[in-house]
């Protein structure tokens, strides 16, 4: 009777741990998991298929902010970003203005002799000195991709080498600033650099509160939904109406190709009927494409990946 005690008693115990084994791995995995699933193989397939056809390099990232569901194709690459940087040059501004080194509301003098050339509509803003706000230059920099009001923040900033350490110490290794926009305009080298993977990194942070006070956050994110460059990139296919919060960045003409040199936009879409958010990041590098086309791959990823999730959501 003893023995038998004993036995019933073990193999209760072993029931109760395996219960308690399968419960731990249910919790820890859970309905939002990052594994990839179906959806992530047969989506990387479609945007390997998009990328193949650049006839350069591609990097990008798709994460599905909710979820941690990722998709990245080259992603650790590192490829000129020309205009992106302005996105981390505006977070790292704004981290300044947090930490009381800045204010918003902070009037800073700019001259003609300070434009750095751009387009046309860009220029024009300072053919006469003005004093406008730290809040006027990052609007400029991020709704317009404007180059003067980039460059009166990075030496607001403290200097592209500033910018960089700003975001090594947000954990984002891969995001190198360091020259201006009129630096480069003036030697067209050593563009700054950064990987699909953490700009995709930094829209997951940005969205999700973790770089920013929320009503910095807020800012920002405004900012990039009136984003006025880049229409036709992540914007181009998607269905009208879709919330797009992105900025572009577009390279000077290879004098062989006849080309841009560059083609990028990285952004956060929001889904329709509650179904999260996408964090994008495409980096196009090289590609011998016309430039229209290059701008359709770019909105051939978005729309990809938006009709991905958003059919997964609707199972």
């Amino acid at each position: 009777m003893r023995f038998h005690a004993v036995c019933v008693l073990l193999l209760c115990s072993a029931l109760t741990s395996g219960c308690a084994k399968r419960a731990t791995t249910a919790e820890s995995t859970g309905i939002q998991t990052a594994q990839p699933g179906k959806v992530e193989q047969e989506l990387e397939r479609r945007l390997k298929t998009i990328s193949d056809g650049a006839q350069g390099t591609v990097g990008l990232a798709v994460v599905h902010i909710e979820t941690g569901r990722t998709i990245s194709i080259n992603g650790n690459s590192q490829l000129p970003l020309y205009s992106v940087f302005k996105l981390p040059l505006a977070v790292a501004v704004l981290k300044d203005v947090q930490q009381n080194r800045l204010r918003l509301d902070q009037k800073v003098h700019v001259t003609p002799a300070e434009i750095v050339p751009g387009t046309p509509g860009n220029t024009a803003l300072w053919q006469k000195p003005v004093d406008v706000t730290v809040e006027q230059l990052i609007d400029y920099s991020i709704v317009r991709s404007d180059n003067t009001s980039s460059d009166k923040l990075v030496q607001l900033a403290g200097g592209t080498l500033k910018v960089t350490e700003r975001m090594r110490s947000l954990g984002f290794q891969n995001l190198d600033i360091h020259i201006t926009s009129g630096e480069y305009v003036k030697t067209r080298q050593n563009p700054n650099t950064g990987s699909a993977d953490h700009l995709a990194k930094l829209l997951v942070q940005l969205h999700q509160g973790k770089i920013l006070q929320p009503a910095h956050q807020n800012l920002l994110i405004a900012f990039m939904q009136r984003a006025t460059t880049g229409l036709k990139r992540l914007r181009g296919d998607l269905p009208k109406g879709t919330l797009v919060a992105d900025k572009t960045g577009s390279g000077e003409q290879d004098k062989v190709t006849r080309t841009a040199k560059a083609t990028n936009d990285v952004g956060i879409i929001t889904l329709p009927s509650g179904r999260g958010h996408l964090a994008i990041a495409v980096l196009v590098s090289g590609s011998k494409l016309p430039d229209a086309a290059q701008e359709k791959l770019i909105s051939e990823v978005a729309r990809a990946a938006y009709d991905a999730y958003l059919t997964d959501a609707a199972k």
